[in-house]
């Protein structure tokens, strides 16, 4: 049944092609196969719209039809007894997703052509290619072109953020930080290896929530506690104290800005209100 669900993809130009009703109905004189690819089409439909209510751009017209138009491109593609054929098909349509996937994720344009190149070579060799070579190789170059990307990423995010943040009139704690002290006390400073109980809320800068799981009780520049912007914030702050800061999605959440829909370079604001928690040391003197 699980490969029968995808055969939804095929249907809505079946139907629009091929059917002898009216395109897209049925009537008493539909076969049993009609029947089935109606109801798949219906169910592709569906969940078309279904995405199509988070996507204003696949609501409109033109993107139905060139999602239709994409689905007859697809059908074409096959040829009815040519499995081997039908593989490639099927494996170039991957790699054309893959492409485009890496391209928006990376920043790299991958060339079809030389990869193509590459397949036929070895396909067409005397001897096997060197899968654990090429392995390895993927890997490193992947490394790398991540690496690049981080980079990338830090630096659009700190130049984005130092503008906001003379916008803002809020004072450089560093490269990845700006923030001040919004409600002070005359109290003991928070230092690194300090333990603190700290109020955080994130939000963006037009007010919207964002989510970012902290502990109740926390350690002062430990990573597995707090973001490092986190903990370079609460050593501004004194116990007691609040304070208001600007950072990027990249610096104070990492790969997980994406599970937000979050860009690297957006702007996040984030107010802290922190108290140290007495060692046992001073609990002692007490």
């Amino acid at each position: 049944m699980k490969q029968l669900r995808l055969l939804p993809i095929a249907a809505l130009a079946c139907i629009a092609v091929s059917c002898q009703n009216a395109p897209g109905t049925l009537s008493e004189s539909s076969t049993q196969s009609d029947s089935l690819v109606y109801y798949l089409g219906q169910m592709n439909a569906a969940d078309y719209l279904r995405e199509a209510e988070r996507d204003t751009v696949m609501k409109e017209s033109s993107s139905k039809q060139a999602y239709i138009n994409g689905v007859k491109a697809g059908l074409s593609a096959m040829q009815e007894g040519n499995d081997t054929y039908n593989k490639g098909v099927m494996m170039g349509m991957q790699m054309a997703n893959n492409i485009l996937n890496f391209a928006q994720q990376t920043d790299v344009k991958l060339d079809a052509s030389k990869y193509v190149a590459s397949l036929s070579s070895a396909l067409t060799a005397d001897s096997m290619p060197n899968s654990q070579k090429a392995q390895i190789e993927f890997r490193r170059i992947m490394t790398q072109i991540d690496n690049d990307k981080k980079e990338r990423d830090k630096k659009a995010a700190q130049e984005t953020l130092s503008q906001e943040a003379q916008k803002a009139n809020l004072p450089k704690i560093n490269d990845d930080i700006y923030g001040k002290v919004t409600s002070s006390t005359d109290s003991v400073a928070i230092e690194q290896g300090n333990e603190v109980a700290a109020e955080i809320k994130v939000t963006k800068l037009n007010g919207e929530s964002v989510t970012m799981h902290v502990p109740a009780v926390g350690k002062v520049g430990n990573t597995r506690s707090y973001p490092q912007v986190v903990s370079d914030a609460l050593e501004t702050l004194k116990s007691g104290e609040s304070g208001e800061y600007l950072t990027s999605a990249q610096a104070l959440l990492g790969a997980r800005a994406a599970q937000q829909n979050l860009d690297p370079k957006d702007i996040l604001k984030v107010t802290i209100k922190a108290s140290l928690i007495p060692q046992e040391e001073d609990k002692d003197k007490k």
